[in-house]
């Protein structure tokens, strides 16, 4: 299984890809969402794996989140900035903003 670690800023959007082993395939930058997601949908066929862990870190969700007091916070509606998906096909390598 491969790992993507994906980590999106208002400038550009950083994937970095490994392997079972945690050796780095490949470091790429995208400029929106919609690109990512075309590149994406290739790694099955270009790396050989069929399922990908994709790790999506919203920087710019981070940035907006106050500091909330136990009591204020509800978790159940709380939109966190870091997501973990499990792409098992080709059709399930995308990220939904």
């Amino acid at each position: 299984m491969n790992i993507a670690m994906i980590t999106k800023t208002r400038e550009r959007i950083n994937l970095k890809l490994y392997d079972e082993n945690l050796k780095i395939l490949t470091n790429e930058i995208f400029e929106d969402i919609y690109t990512l997601n075309f590149f994406l949908q290739t790694i099955p066929k270009t790396f050989g794996q069929d399922k990908t862990l994709l790790i999506f870190n919203d920087l710019e969700k981070t940035s907006n989140v106050g500091d909330l007091s136990d009591k204020e916070a509800d978790l159940e509606d709380y939109d966190h900035n870091v997501k973990l998906l499990l792409a098992k096909d080709e059709n399930s390598y995308f990220i939904q903003e």
